[in-house]
């Protein structure tokens, strides 16, 4: 689909579902917002202008992504090996899973944020050592003995959806990337991810939101071991940012275009802070991340019916909240004298 002349979104399919199913629900989902309990599709962007191709994420290494990456692409005269830059968001499988593939195929530059970069060989190169440390982050924060082990390697399936690639180009921000007569600027918005970029392209007022700002649903924000920062913080300052560019046409990577970026913004906001609300009342007269977690209500269910990838991010989510509160001095932290000891959580 043509968004801008030169600018068109793509879809291809979740592992789970078939190219066809991905395009109906797509169409469906543009006139009938809802939320997601299994996101069906990943939304790349095709960008061609005097040229020069490029493609800003990609999808799931599986060959109906891949089928369905060539089939949009030749809807608009173009094939994979035409791609000279891959661009990447952040490197969730969804996002990069083909970009060792395509970059092969085309030959194409890899760029992405440093901070990203810093993540592959962590989640799929040498995933190993963050498994160890995961079952130990687990049992800190009160997850069962029992559930410990599979959420340490909750995403461990999913490696093999994606074909890794180090960048070419390591981005901070604020760069400039050509493309023909497009001009787009690199937005470092972490929080979803600790590199997740934006990108702006002033010219045409469009935003390329990746999964920092969705439609109807919000992106996951965790505090898992090995985090760095804040990432609640870093996320609403990321928000904040965002809001400020001058946008009329908001482009993500799930859902469906919009164009009231300033609306969205503060529909986050508010639902930022509700959540931030209930895990406080949720920590009642003391519990444990993984108390709280199965104690707020989540969009998608309840913890204890969830997979151990989800809940995995349920309570990563749940402690990026903690987090954040206790920098309001809502909440307090307090650490056992033991490293196998848990940590709980009370009320101010």
């Amino acid at each position: 689909m043509q968004v801008i002349e030169g600018l068109y979104q793509l879809i291809t399919p979740f592992p789970q579902f078939t190219y066809e199913q991905a395009r109906e629900y797509r169409r469906d989902l543009g006139s009938k917002p809802r939320w997601i309990k299994s996101l069906p599709y990943v939304l790349p962007y095709l960008v061609r202008s005097r040229g020069e191709t490029a493609l800003v994420d990609n999808g799931w290494n599986t060959d109906s992504a891949f089928e369905a990456l060539s089939s949009g692409m030749a809807e608009h005269d173009a094939k994979p090996t035409d791609i000279q830059q891959l661009i990447i968001t952040h490197v969730h499988p969804d996002h990069f899973g083909l970009t060792g593939k395509l970059a092969e195929e085309s030959g194409a530059k890899v760029l992405m944020h440093e901070r990203e970069a810093d993540e592959i060989d962590r989640r799929y190169t040498e995933p190993q050592p963050l498994v160890d440390t995961m079952k130990g982050w687990a049992a800190r924060h009160g997850v069962p003995d029992n559930i410990t082990p599979d959420m340490a390697r909750g995403s461990m399936g999913m490696r093999q959806f994606v074909a890794a690639k180090q960048p070419d180009v390591r981005l901070t921000g604020d760069e400039m990337i050509s493309v023909g007569d497009f001009i787009f600027q690199v937005i470092w918005t972490p929080g979803h991810a600790p590199g997740h970029i934006c990108l702006y392209e002033p010219n045409h007022k469009a935003l390329l939101s990746g999964d920092h700002i969705l439609p109807t649903i919000t992106p996951n924000v965790s505090r898992y071991a090995g985090t760095i920062g804040s990432p609640l913080a870093d996320y609403m300052a990321s928000l904040e940012k965002v809001a400020k560019l001058d946008v009329d046409l908001l482009l993500p990577a799930h859902e469906f275009d919009t164009r009231d970026l300033p609306g969205r913004v503060a529909e986050i906001r508010a639902h930022h802070e509700e959540r931030l609300n209930e895990m406080e009342r949720c920590i009642g007269e003391g519990a444990t991340a993984w108390d709280v977690a199965g104690r707020v209500k989540w969009a998608t269910g309840s913890l204890v019916d969830f997979e151990p990838f989800m809940q995995r991010a349920a309570v990563g989510e749940t402690l990026a909240h903690l987090e954040y509160l206790e920098s309001l001095n809502r909440v307090s932290s307090h650490e056992p004298d033991t490293e196998d000891g848990v940590i709980t959580w009370t009320r101010a």
